[in-house]
């Protein structure tokens, strides 16, 4: 039997979580396909601040430039695999239009090749699109329920695909997660210095909470600055840790209201570094629109205080009542600083929620995240034997 070929392109880059995913991908694979990942160290250098060595990951990567344009506050990229994946069998790609490759690449199964989406669905940053961004949404799915498969992020996208039409029997649900077991390791060897970290930052005794992203609009971060002046003035024993680059305006209106010495900003912190903040800190708070960051935070055992909103992304679905404070989507900032208050006064509730934290993920790793990739390429490319999953 001949070795099939598969080119993936589902992100302009390689995420550096996304590293492990394919090195799982490369043990688990039957030997029958094999397959190449589309990587632009420059790319992801300027999204994610990484150098990574691609020498040692242990999969194949096809090196490409992306090229962009920026419209107002949206970038159109363009990637040239497509003129090349002639050699390939099954070509995976990004379920999106920015990367005008990805629409691009399904005149290849007009050519008799199987091309198969990887995503959200849709665009979670807008409740109701409309416009242009309407008949891009409805260009994605057409695409979509027209290809030989779809790689769904969770149970949510896999419904709602299903919803539009897609033949439940080519969507694959991978529940996509970032390498839960590794942070879980690292809680595990660091939490017994929690105190002694607490006070070499000169936080021994103050209710630490924790906010980790972009600093932009959607992140919400004029609620948050209302909601930690309400609790600064309830108590002055509130500090509030910030990381994350973009609008570092945000930051100065924090400290110009809050006061210098309840803020801790420190920008953007290496993958390596910023589990010690996550290891100190009491509550994960973030009013704005979630996506990866509160698995991160449950490995640490540490709540996500979050509010109830249909523009957060697919990764969502993994959070409620049990392992985090989830707040009604009209709530005000005082109700939101209340949350959190009456949760950290609460001692028996914090431990409680804490303890359903680690549980309510462990499943959520990146071989059971390979292991279902696997299974779908096995499916769609017509394999004889199935990966177990």
């Amino acid at each position: 039997m001949s070795v099939k070929r598969v080119l993936i392109a589902h992100q302009s880059t390689i995420p550096h979580y996304r590293v492990r995913f394919y090195q799982e991908v490369e043990r688990l694979r039957p030997t029958w396909w094999d397959f190449t990942v589309i990587y632009d160290a420059c790319e992801t250098q300027k999204q994610f601040f990484l150098e990574l060595d691609h020498e040692t990951f242990g999969f194949h990567v096809k090196h490409v430039r992306t090229h962009g344009l920026t419209f107002g506050h949206r970038r159109l990229v363009f990637q040239t695999f497509p003129f090349t994946a002639w050699p390939y069998d099954l070509v995976v790609v990004g379920n999106s239009i920015h990367n005008l490759s990805y629409p691009l690449t399904y005149l290849w199964r007009l050519l008799g090749k199987s091309v198969v989406y990887w995503g959200q669905g849709r665009d979670t940053s807008v409740e109701r699109a409309s416009g242009l961004k309407g008949i891009s949404e409805k260009a994605k799915i057409w695409l979509t329920c027209r290809s030989d498969g779809f790689f769904a992020y969770t149970k949510s996208v896999h419904d709602f695909m299903k919803h539009q039409g897609l033949n439940e029997s080519k969507i694959f649900t991978l529940y996509n997660t970032i390498d839960t077991e590794k942070l879980r390791s690292i809680f595990e060897e660091h939490i017994r210095y929690r105190d002694d970290y607490k006070k070499s930052e000169g936080l021994d005794g103050k209710k630490v909470l924790l906010f980790v992203g972009r600093l932009n609009k959607r992140k919400r971060l004029d609620f948050l600055i209302e909601t930690f002046a309400v609790l600064r003035r309830q108590d002055p024993q509130y500090h509030l840790i910030v990381i994350g680059g973009g609008d570092t305006s945000y930051i100065t209106r924090l400290e110009e209201t809050c006061g210098k010495d309840a803020i801790s900003y420190k920008g953007f912190v290496s993958e390596e570094d910023i589990n010690y903040f996550y290891v100190i800190s009491d509550l994960y708070i973030f009013p704005g629109a979630e996506g990866l960051g509160p698995i991160q935070a449950l490995c640490f055992d540490l709540t996500p205080v979050v509010i109830d909103s249909p523009i957060h992304n697919p990764e969502y679905d993994y959070l409620n009542e049990e392992n985090a404070i989830i707040c009604h989507p009209a709530v005000s900032p005082e109700a939101y600083a209340d949350a959190i208050d009456t949760h950290l006064q609460d001692t028996d509730q914090w431990n409680r929620v804490r303890a359903q934290a680690w549980p309510s993920i462990r499943h959520l790793t990146v071989e059971n995240m390979a292991k279902n990739f696997v299974h779908g390429i096995n499916t769609i490319l017509g394999s004889p034997r199935r990966l177990s999953t």
